[in-house]
Formats: C-alpha cells, sequence, structure tokens
C-alpha cells in the first residue's frame, strides 16, 4: 500500500453530527462534475467489505442518473432517513458496515448508497469520496452523478449539495464499482 493509500486509510477519526436542512434542484444550475486523475487503492476496510459482499460493491452499466424533481426528492428522503437512523459514533478502526445503528460517515455513505440502489439509482451513478471537511477531519461521503452535476449527501448535514459547495476537500473517489478508486484533481 502506497503512502497516499495508508493516509486515505487512517484519516477516518472524528465526525460530527447531521444538521436538518433541505435542498430542493435547481435545473438551471451547471453540471459540475468531480474531476478524477490516477488510480488509488480503495480503502482498506472497504476492500474488506467488499471481499465479504461484492454484490453491495458492483457497478451497473448506468454512470450517470438523469437529474429530475422526483430522484431530488428521493435524495432528500434517503439523505435526511439515514442521517437519522444511525447514531454518530467515532470508529478507531476501518470498518465499514451495512445496517449500523451507530456509525461513522463510511457507514452512512453505504447505507445511503445500498438504499437508493434498492430504490432504484443505477449503481453506476453513486460514488463514495474521502477527503477532509473543513476542520481536517478525515470524511467520508456519497456522491450521485447526475445529469445537472455530481451532489453530496453528507451526514453532517441533511443539505445535499454540488460537491464544489460543501467546503471539504474531496481527494479520492469510487467509480460506480467501490472497489475502483481514483485520486481527484
Amino acid at each position: 500500500m502506497d503512502l497516499r493509500s495508508f493516509a486515505l486509510s487512517a484519516s477516518f477519526a472524528l465526525f460530527g453530527l447531521s444538521g436538518t436542512a433541505a435542498y430542493s434542484y435547481d435545473s438551471s444550475s451547471p453540471a459540475a462534475q468531480i474531476k478524477t486523475a490516477a488510480p488509488t487503492a480503495a480503502p482498506v476496510g472497504l476492500q474488506v467489505f467488499c471481499l465479504g459482499n461484492a454484490h453491495h460493491c458492483t457497478s451497473s452499466n448506468v454512470s450517470v442518473v438523469e437529474m429530475s424533481q422526483d430522484l431530488m426528492a428521493m435524495l432528500n428522503r434517503v439523505n435526511g432517513s439515514v442521517n437519522r437512523s444511525i447514531r454518530p459514533r467515532v470508529r478507531s478502526t476501518q470498518v465499514w458496515e451495512l445496517g449500523a445503528r451507530s456509525g461513522d460517515c463510511k457507514d452512512y455513505s453505504l447505507n445511503k448508497r445500498a438504499q437508493l440502489v434498492a430504490l432504484g439509482v443505477p449503481a453506476g451513478a453513486l460514488r463514495i469520496a474521502i477527503g477532509y471537511t473543513a476542520r481536517g477531519e478525515g470524511h467520508a461521503v456519497l456522491v450521485v452523478r447526475t445529469s445537472a452535476g455530481d451532489l453530496v449527501l453528507d451526514n453532517l448535514t441533511n443539505q445535499i449539495k454540488p460537491f464544489h459547495q460543501t467546503g471539504h476537500r474531496l481527494i479520492a473517489i469510487s467509480n460506480g464499482d467501490l472497489r475502483k478508486w481514483n485520486t481527484i484533481v
């Protein structure tokens, strides 16, 4: 494992609480997608999760989902529901867990992805990104690649935002297959 991969895996130590605002889709917003660069290793804990749960890590042929008011409403429902259903807990390990009652940002992201796939959102349009909050804390979020741009579902807030408006410094992202990652430009 290279130093960057180790740093990514080791960076998930502290996590905050959820906010309360909801976001509505604005069709006049320009589409902005996260730009990726070199391939990099998936976080170690996610690699372990995918070994035992490959069906939760695979992609689909659809890499962008068409934005609509219905999709935005679904994203808001799932984001808020998962944010309320998981009690925040700092983990000293890199465990990624589905169905957790308590967990950290990795668990929120994984659970949101699973719920959206179950509701019919193509897995190929759902990515997990890791990086740092504005306070420098390691963090993971779910990114939904839409025709209106990449939107972030975050356990720190119920507000869904375009990726460039989160205040986070994202450094790596999965593609639709959670086992395949790239650095972020």
